[in-house]
């Protein structure tokens, strides 16, 4: 067992003189321990190095145990050897980590001298203790620490640039469209033949009037033949007269046209309803009487003379002229 054991505080150089027994000779020995912590201010989770070292002990043997700390916030690793610049320098270094805020005292740690034999203790020198502080990653603004917000839900709007960039490439798409309509139906007008009568609408629509005014209809046969007539005089008459396809079009179709016609609307509306009688009595078998054919050939006589218009045939069409 360990004998001759005395203890020595840190810093205090010790002379041991040393007397050899019967031969009157004196040796004599300095030693110097001391403990050096690189950091006494660390933060949770650090490493601070705690270093001892014994200076002077030349080639005696030295016994560097394990650091002992009775505390669970403290985890002390191995030890590493380490060595002086001078021979006789000898020490070791522990690495410290702190788990929790709060000062810390790391105990006197005891170096231990052997004999030159390596056989006992010679001396069991301790250091001075050493305080630590540790302190909290958490800033003193935010004392403690916050539940995590949840995360920020993304709108699923479509964004507005997307919305009007497609906007856009659908208006372009829809003018390119009628553009191209538009085109396609200029062509086909300059490719049919425009009729031009060798005579005003009018004297031709007159002419043809007067003589279905001497046909006096008398029979179903005869009624539905007088209004066929009649019908397609009016339809051939604006035709020439305004340059409405009148003629291919039915009476519905030249009554929702009848705003292109430049002249009085009370007056045109009085011809579709003379135009809706007749298709009455060409395809319903309705038989007006007498008189009803008659109001409706004088109701068509004035339309034509209210609407009379002068022509002047020009190279490339027909240009209307209000008649003096």
């Amino acid at each position: 067992m360990i004998k001759n054991t005395r203890f020595v505080s840190v810093a205090l150089i010790i002379s041991i003189v040393l007397m050899g027994c019967g031969e009157g000779k004196i040796a004599s020995k300095s030693f110097h321990v001391y403990s050096n912590l690189d950091t006494t201010d660390v933060a949770i989770g650090d490493i601070a190095r705690f270093q001892v070292w014994a200076m002077g002990v030349g080639e005696r043997n030295i016994e560097f145990p394990r650091l002992e700390v009775d505390n669970s916030n403290i985890s002390v690793g191995e030890g590493q050897n380490l060595t002086g610049e001078n021979k006789g320098d000898k020490g070791i270094e522990f690495q410290l980590t702190f788990w929790d805020t709060g000062v810390y005292d790391i105990p006197p740690y005891v170096v231990q001298i052997l004999t030159e034999d390596g056989k006992e203790v010679d001396y069991a020198i301790p250091t001075d203790p050493v305080t630590v502080t540790v302190h909290s990653l958490i800033s003193e603004a935010q004392p403690t620490l916050r539940d995590i917000k949840p995360p920020v839900p993304i709108p699923t709007i479509v964004p507005w640039k997307i919305i009007l960039s497609l906007l856009g490439i659908g208006l372009s798409v829809v003018i390119l469209l009628l553009m191209w309509r538009k085109r396609v139906e200029e062509e086909q007008v300059e490719k049919e033949e425009v009729l031009i009568p060798s005579r005003p609408p009018y004297e031709i629509a007159k002419e043809k009037l007067d003589q279905l005014k001497e046909q006096t209809p008398t029979g179903p046969d005869q009624i539905k033949n007088f209004y066929a007539v009649l019908s397609y005089l009016v339809r051939e008459y604006l035709e020439f007269q305004y340059f409405v396809r009148a003629i291919e079009m039915t009476t519905s179709e030249i009554e929702d046209a009848r705003y292109l016609v430049p002249t009085d609307q009370d007056k045109l509306h009085n011809v579709i309803t003379v135009l809706k009688r007749a298709d009455l009595a060409k395809f319903a078998r309705f038989q007006p009487d007498l008189n009803q054919s008659q109001k409706d050939l004088k109701m068509i006589k004035d339309f034509l003379k209210s609407t009379r218009l002068s022509w002047t045939t020009i190279k490339n069409g027909v240009k209307p002229m209000e008649a003096v």
